[in-house]
Formats: structure tokens, C-alpha cells, sequence
């Protein structure tokens, strides 16, 4: 049985090779990071905070980063089988989650909702992402930023947990400048502030995996010994 390698990966390259893996996959981490950026971005600068934009923004997130980016990812990772179905696996919850969120944002946009379905993808696409990295950090040098982007999605949806479904306080700051803090205030804001820590953790490894590109074969071995020390 032949097996098909994305363009510029070395057939007879180990799983951990910097030029079977690393270097191919740079684009990957890449397209995560941008898709983050963009919905860091608008959670940041609008005004308007309700669990409408939440499920939207978040929608499309899913799609972006969970599907496109699990089903990428998966066919440039060779012959790791392993990662190949989880990110898969990662990529199925995220569609999900995508589409009921999109759906969500046009007939139950209410705060419980937005927060559950938040705690339900965190949860399980972060468990799957941080297998990933678990099962493959003696095989591959991609190990290391899979579990932390694990370890970052689960803390996500342990927040979200201790976040109240039907909080609303009413306050005043300074200068006498009254408002109210709600539960969707609350946790669009804090998905923005985790889109946008992804988004400068994948841009910062796609950058890395593109630098060792330029490196050649030559120096894999002291690449790949300068991981293990870390």
C-alpha cells in the first residue's frame, strides 16, 4: 500500500523529523492563528457584547479553527495515524459545535446557552488536542504547543464553569459613569481574551516551524536535540 505525503515531506523522514513534519505543517498553526486574531479583534472593538455576537463570533471560530484547521492539520501530519484521527475527531466536535451555535445565534441566543455550549467544545476539542500532544511527544516536535493549546481551550471551559448563567450586577466608575455587567459581557469578553492568547501562541509556532524550513537537513539532529533539552 502507497502512502501519499503532502508536498515537501521526506517519505523516509521519522515521525519527529523537522523535514517530514515541522516544516510542512507551519501553515497550519498559521491559519488557526489568523482565524483567533480575527475573532479576538471583533470581540475587542465592539460595542456590543450579547450572547448574539458571542455565538456568532464563536460559530465561526469553530469552523474556522476547529474544522478547517483539524482537517488541515490532519492531512499534513504524514504517517502519524494517531494525531491524523484526533485532529479529525477535533475537527467533528468542532463542526458541531459550530453549526448548533450558529443556530443558536438566530433562535436561543440567551447567556446559559452560549456559556454550555463554550464549556461543552472547550472541554472535549481542548481533552482531544491534549491527547494529541501527550501520545506523540517522544515522535514529534509538534507535541509540545499541541498540549499547551490543550491544556489553554480546557482552562477555557473550566472558566466558563464559574461563570453565573444569569449574572447582572448593575456598577459605577469613575466619574460618576454607570452600566451594567452581564453574564454574556462577561464571557465575550473573556473568549476574546482566549482567542487572542491562541491566536499569539499558533502565530509564534507557525513562525518557528517556518524558520526551520530554511534550515536544511544538516541540521535536524541538533534541532531535534535542542527540543529534547527544553
Amino acid at each position: 500500500m502507497t502512502v501519499a505525503h503532502p508536498a515537501g515531506v521526506d517519505p523516509r523522514a521519522t515521525l519527529g523529523s523537522t523535514s517530514g513534519i515541522a516544516r510542512t505543517y507551519w501553515p497550519v498553526p498559521l491559519v488557526r492563528a489568523a482565524v483567533a486574531a480575527v475573532a479576538a479583534l471583533v470581540t475587542t472593538f465592539s460595542l456590543d457584547h450579547s450572547s448574539t455576537l458571542g455565538l456568532l463570533v464563536f460559530g465561526v471560530f469553530a469552523l474556522g479553527a476547529g474544522v478547517v484547521g483539524g482537517v488541515f492539520g490532519a492531512s499534513r501530519l504524514g504517517e502519524d495515524r494517531a494525531s491524523r484521527r484526533l485532529f479529525l475527531a477535533q475537527a467533528g466536535v468542532s463542526g458541531v459545535a459550530a453549526i448548533t451555535a450558529l443556530v443558536l445565534s438566530f433562535t436561543s441566543p440567551t447567556p446559559p446557552a452560549y456559556v454550555y455550549l463554550i464549556v461543552a467544545w472547550a472541554v472535549v476539542a481542548g481533552f482531544l488536542e491534549l491527547v494529541a500532544g501527550v501520545l506523540g511527544r517522544e515522535r514529534s516536535p509538534l507535541a509540545r504547543d499541541w498540549m499547551v493549546v490543550g491544556v489553554i481551550t480546557i482552562l477555557l471551559g473550566i472558566v466558563f464553569l464559574a461563570v453565573p448563567p444569569d449574572f447582572t450586577t448593575n456598577f459605577t466608575g469613575a466619574e460618576g459613569v454607570s452600566g451594567t455587567m452581564t453574564t454574556s459581557i462577561m464571557a465575550v469578553g473573556l473568549f476574546g481574551a482566549y482567542a487572542a492568547i491562541v491566536a499569539a501562541y499558533l502565530a509564534i509556532g507557525a513562525f518557528t516551524y517556518k524558520g526551520e524550513r530554511s534550515r536544511g537537513p544538516a541540521s535536524d539532529a541538533s534541532a531535534l536535540d535542542e527540543r529534547s533539552a527544553s
